[in-house]
């Protein structure tokens, strides 16, 4: 009867726990964990109820234990893996390096995360593809939130031809500025300088930040068309890749030679 009560009291304690956390969570994961908890202290208050009552009746309880604790080693090897994706989902509950929704990157396998259970997580590739991770995974590999980044990184790199003026450079570097720093999806961070001597080009360089709440595929578009029109305008010209080649052929014979 004690055991009865006992199992029957911090059941309805943890379901009570759960059910709150669970509702201030909105959790998938919480919901899946809350019968599983459940039944496992359940299961264990009625396990202890049943071995003091073997040692009340005069039973060796050491013996058994020892035969129990055995076979509970043999189930962990075998089942080493399930238990890590266990903790593996415990681990992503409470730490939380992602949520629902956010984009990850991990082991090469980039999408968005659509959920979270116990055993896997589930995340929704670029190509649209659903791929089941294992929970361990996350605690064993580095994790990248790109969700959680505060602004995305750009760097834009172009080739003037060598006919370009120093001063047509500094225009050219006038000009890029002027494009980024207005636009309303960057911030205004931008370095922009003349970056050197190619095989073919002077290079001009740029680097920029994307706004967290801009499109980070739009906002560079934009400024990328942008330019193209305003360097069209400035007639300043872009470098493409040219050789040139120098042939030199054998001497003409002499035709006064014996």
């Amino acid at each position: 009867d004690v055991t009865w009560m006992a199992a029957r009291l911090l059941d309805s304690l943890l379901g009570s726990l759960l059910t709150r956390t669970g509702e201030q969570s909105e959790s998938a994961m919480m919901a899946q964990m809350a019968p599983i908890l459940r039944k496992t202290l359940r299961s264990t208050v009625w396990v202890l109820g049943v071995i003091m009552a073997m040692n009340n009746a005069g039973y060796d309880v050491g013996a058994l234990l020892a035969g129990v604790g055995i076979g509970g080693l043999a189930m962990g090897l075998a089942a080493k893996d399930f238990v890590a994706n266990i903790f593996g989902g415990i681990t992503i509950f409470v730490d939380k390096p992602f949520v629902v929704g956010d984009r990850v990157l991990i082991d090469g396998v980039d999408g968005t995360v659509v959920e979270v259970g116990i055993r896997s997580t589930r995340i929704k590739t670029l190509a649209g593809r659903i791929v089941t991770i294992p929970n361990h995974k996350f605690t064993d590999s580095v994790v990248e939130n790109v969700t959680a980044e505060p602004a995305r990184k750009i760097r834009l790199d172009l080739g003037l031809t060598y006919d370009t003026t120093p001063e047509r450079i500094e225009e050219a570097i006038g000009i890029l500025r002027e494009v980024v720093e207005k636009h309303v999806g960057t911030e205004n961070n931008t370095v922009i300088w003349f970056s050197g001597f190619g095989d073919f080009s002077l290079n001009v360089s740029a680097i920029y930040y994307v706004r967290k709440e801009a499109d980070v595929s739009l906002t560079p578009g934009a400024i990328n068309l942008e330019i193209l029109r305003r360097f069209n305008a400035a007639q300043l010209e872009f470098a493409f890749p040219t050789q040139t080649l120098i042939h030199q052929g054998d001497e003409a014979p002499n035709p006064t030679a014996p």
